[in-house]
């Protein structure tokens, strides 16, 4: 197996890590309710903006966590100083987080689960491909694009890393099952 290959897989599995973290961090936050439904917070969503991102309105929380986690992706620009090479990692690393992320709050979340975002509308996911958010497939494909215009030399340990994420997500459905049901 090449370097790149072994970094990616890495990579990989350090992000499905902190987007599993972010999301029992968001559950706890929000509990059933997603998209800050009951949060104390400012909204904004006329039918455009709602048309554009899927149905999510702009929240203060969405904002200010957004801009955090861009920051954070971002810091080792700071630290290190710019490469082409670090910003396609950064970038796309953030990009992939955004779709797996997301899928953990559903797959563990005691409110919803896997079949449950398959089955049921979600009001700020509008449309759905085969049952999972439009959001997610752009995520991949947007990250996976930024790489190879940025970086094309990376996109083998991109393809890894995010290979490794999608692989950690699909077999986080049946442990979450497994934990629900008091067999894990």
């Amino acid at each position: 197996m090449s370097a790149d290959a072994l970094a990616g897989i890495r990579e990989g599995l350090y992000l499905f890590a902190l987007c599993h973290v972010l999301a029992r961090v968001e559950i706890h936050v929000e509990g059933a309710h997603g998209w800050a439904v009951n949060l104390p917070t400012w909204r904004w969503g006329p039918n455009w903006w709602l048309n554009l991102t899927n149905g999510k309105e702009l929240t203060g929380y969405h904002l200010w966590l957004t801009l955090f986690l861009i920051g954070m992706f971002h810091l080792p620009l700071v630290f290190s100083g710019f490469s082409r090479e670090l910003l396609a990692k950064c970038s796309s690393s953030y990009l992939l987080i955004t779709a797996a992320w997301d899928l953990q709050w559903f797959v563990w979340n005691p409110a919803w689960g896997f079949d449950a975002l398959r089955a049921r509308e979600v009001p700020w996911f509008r449309r759905k491909i085969i049952g999972l958010p439009v959001d997610y497939f752009m995520g991949y494909t947007v990250s996976g694009a930024l790489t190879a215009l940025v970086w094309l030399p990376g996109l083998e340990m991109w393809a890894w890393r995010a290979l490794a994420v999608l692989l950690l997500s699909a077999l986080s459905i049946p442990a979450a099952r497994l934990v629900k049901t008091g067999n894990g």
